[in-house]
Order: C-alpha cells, then structure tokens, then sequence
C-alpha cells in the first residue's frame, strides 16, 4: 500500500508539474522501493536510540559488518578461490522406483567457508560464534551450489525456516539447511532382482569456475547417516502358526502357467522399458516354457489314452502274451483235499477272452470240457474268483472255505495304458527335473 501511494503521489505530481512535490513524492517512492528490495542494509538510528545502545552490542556489531558488505562480491574478488567444505547428513531415505529410476531423500546440508569481511571486530567480548537469524543468510554472499541430478526439490519451512546461520570470529560463516531432494538414479537392470545399484548425488557450481569457488569434503566424516530402515514400516514381531488342513486342491499345472503369466505382465508394467534382457525376465520365460511344456506333455499323453486305435493294440499286445504263458500253464494242476479225504484237483483253463477256474471232484472232470462261466469279461481281465457250475466243496481242516461263501464280486478292470503313453511320462518324469536343475545350475553360476 506504501509503494501504491508513492507512485499514486509521482504520477499526480508529473501530472500537474510541481517540481516540489515531484521530487517529494519521487524520494518518497524510492524509499519504500529501497525498505522492500533491500532489506539487508543496517537499520538507521537516531542518536539517542545509538546512545542507548552499547557499542559492543550483537546489533550494533551486525550493523558494523553489514554496513559496507556487497553480497554481490564472492569473498576474495580477483584474488584466490573461495573453498566450500561441505558435509551432509542423510536423515532419510525414501525408497527408489525402478519405473521412474529416482529416488528420494532428507538431508541436512551443512557449506562452511570464510569471508573476511564478516570478522568480528577486536572490541567483541562476547562468544566466538554469532547464532545469526535465518533472516540474515538473505544478505549475505553464498556458493551456488545445485545438485546435478536433482529432479525436484523443496526447502522446509515449518514453523520457521529450517536454515541455520553461524558467524565465527574469524569470518568463518557456516549455514546448515535441511532439504527433502528427488534425485536421478539410472539404473542396470540386467541382474534385477539380484543387482547392485549405485546411486549419486552430484554437487556442482552453477556459475562459479574452480578460478572463483571450489567444493571440497568436509575433512573427519563427510557423509553421515542414521541406520537406514524400511520407510514404509518398522518390523516388531512374529507370529508364526502350524496347522493342517484338508481339503480338495485344485490341479495347479494351467495355475502356474497362468500365475507366471500375470506376473510376467505385472511387472512388466511396474518395471522401466529398457533394451537389454533383465535376469528376470529370464527367470519367469523359462519357468513359463517349463509350465507349458509339462501341459503340453499332459495333452499328448491324454491323447494317447483315449484313442480307440491304440487301445485295441494294447488289448490284443497283451492277449498275445497271456496265450503264450498259457500253453504250459493249461495243464497245471494243484491239489487239495476235500471234507472226506479225497483229493481235489483244481485246474486254470484259458477260454476265450477269459481264464476260467474249476473245481474238480476227480480226475475224468478234468478231461471235459464242459465249463458253464456265469458272466462275460473283457480279453484283459484276469478273474481268479468267479462261479462256475459244479458242487462246493468244503474243506473241514481249515485249508479253505466253502465254495458258496466266497461268491465275491470281480473287480473293476484295469485301465489299458498303451506303452507309448507310459514311455513318454516316464521319459518327461526324469527329463523335466533334470532340465530345471541343469538350467539352475547355469543360471545362478552366470547372475551370482
């Protein structure tokens, strides 16, 4: 408001032309645009307010220092170069995104360096260090230092300015000022997610050369930092828990296929594009082949199962080899005894498509042919408990049962494999865990 009523006061008087009140207001305009861009000239007093104050006082002492100070001029104009020792303390670290290739941190920013014009005058009887209000840092001549690498970056100024100013006695000035700074980190995926990444932070001159300004390490311990945590949360306890429970699992071959799969494009979404091949995409392409060459090798052997054409040459593979153990096996006979005495002949006989057993009171039965089989059975079946027409025999002395009681019924056939389907599972049983341990082996050897 000040400054608008000066100007309002210069265009009157420039208007009517009053050289009086055009140079009045033209002062007045000029000292307020002088309060406003310049606030670091010292203060003008009155004499009885100087006389009221000591002259060794901190304000009569800052006004001393600043009363010819330029922070226009680097410390040293055209003579040697001004050295800048820094030091950082790391306060945080934020966690670094792979997609965006940053990452963030919290950091006190401490630049110490020495102007002559700031020592303190011989009559200072106090302390060797002035703790200045951040208010002055504006006034003084500072390095431009800037982060080459920075992406984004903000001062913190709750509930003041987190900027803290040191004047020593020798003209040492220290400021220390805390920062949250997002910094590039181009990373080297190859290896990801068994990589080691190494992120900078570079610290530059803008505009000074090392003729004018040169940076150097803070000697003793440059870069401090606290013990570094997850950002996100801090791990208090374990539970852990052991129980069984039953219950009906779905088959997970088409699971892990698809599961590869969805993790495949999840990452693929959340990682950066870049054109070199990553140890992980390497990982989940293999594990995706190996799942889909075990469901393939599952098609090819339910194929092989339900055709018709190698169903029957399994059958009449394995008639032809129950024929030939049959020829010496016709004739064999086993002998027991029945409830009287009598020896009791039992013999196999192969007739057709079944093997039928008869129990026999004497020997001409054996010589007739005349077996009365109650059910059909398929060409494969063994049946070693069926009834045939004939009388039950029981057997007193605890060599058998009678006949009548073990009226069982026959199990359920037995599937027909055909060889070919059993060879290939055999096959992908040992060749598929092989194949995985072998790829294993080279993988870890090449990324470890």
């Amino acid at each position: 408001m000040s400054a608008l009523f000066g100007f309002l006061l210069l265009f009157v008087a420039h208007s009517f032309n009053f050289p009086i009140f055009f140079l009045f207001s033209s002062l007045l305009f000029m000292s307020i645009c002088v309060s406003f861009i310049c606030p670091c000239y010292p203060v003008q007093q009155s004499a009885e307010d100087l006389a009221r104050v000591p002259a060794n006082s901190t304000s009569n002492i800052l006004n001393r220092l600043l009363l010819s100070y330029d922070p226009r001029i680097r410390p040293n104009f055209k003579g040697i170069p001004v050295d800048v020792a820094v030091n950082i303390f790391i306060n945080s670290f934020g966690s670094i995104q792979e997609t965006t290739m940053d990452y963030r941190v919290n950091i006190f920013l401490r630049q110490k360096w020495n102007d002559p014009r700031l020592k303190l005058p011989n009559d200072w009887r106090g302390s060797d260090t002035l703790t200045v209000d951040p208010t002055m840092f504006k006034c003084l001549w500072k390095p431009d230092l800037f982060f080459a690498n920075e992406k984004n970056a903000n001062f913190h100024d709750v509930t003041q300015e987190n900027i803290l100013l040191f004047i020593f006695r020798d003209g040492d000035v220290l400021v220390s000022m805390r920062l949250s700074i997002t910094l590039s980190c181009p990373l080297d995926l190859t290896l990801f997610p068994m990589d080691t990444q190494r992120c900078k932070m570079q610290l530059e001159s803008f505009g000074y050369t090392t003729d004018d300004l040169r940076f150097i390490w803070q000697s003793g311990d440059p870069v401090q930092l606290e013990k570094i945590a997850l950002p996100q949360f801090d791990i208090k306890k374990e539970d852990i828990e052991y129980g069984n429970c039953t219950k009906y699992y779905k088959g997970t071959g088409i699971f892990s296929v698809l599961s590869l799969a969805s993790e495949c494009t999840t990452l693929a979404a959340e990682l950066p594009k870049v054109s070199y091949v990553k140890a992980l995409d390497v990982w989940l392409i293999v594990c995706l082949l190996f799942g889909f060459a075990s469901l393939v090798e599952y098609a090819v052997v339910q194929v092989m199962l339900n055709n018709p054409k190698r169903i029957e040459a399994e059958k009449a593979k394995i008639a032809k080899a129950e024929q030939a153990e049959g020829k010496g096996g016709n004739a064999a006979k086993k002998n027991t005894v029945n409830g009287t005495g009598t020896p009791v002949h039992i013999s196999t006989l192969q007739v057709g498509e079944t093997r039928c057993k008869k129990v026999c009171t004497s020997k001409s039965d054996l010589r007739s042919n005349d077996f009365s089989i109650v059910g059909s059975l398929p060409r494969d079946f063994e049946l070693s408990n069926y009834d045939c027409y004939g009388k039950p025999i029981e057997v007193n002395n605890g060599l058998g049962k009678s006949q009548a009681k073990n009226n069982k019924k026959p199990p359920p056939p037995k599937p027909v494999i055909p060889s070919a389907a059993k060879r290939i599972d055999l096959y992908a049983r040992a060749l598929f865990p092989f194949c995985f341990l072998f790829f294993n082996v080279i993988y870890w050897s090449i990324y470890l």
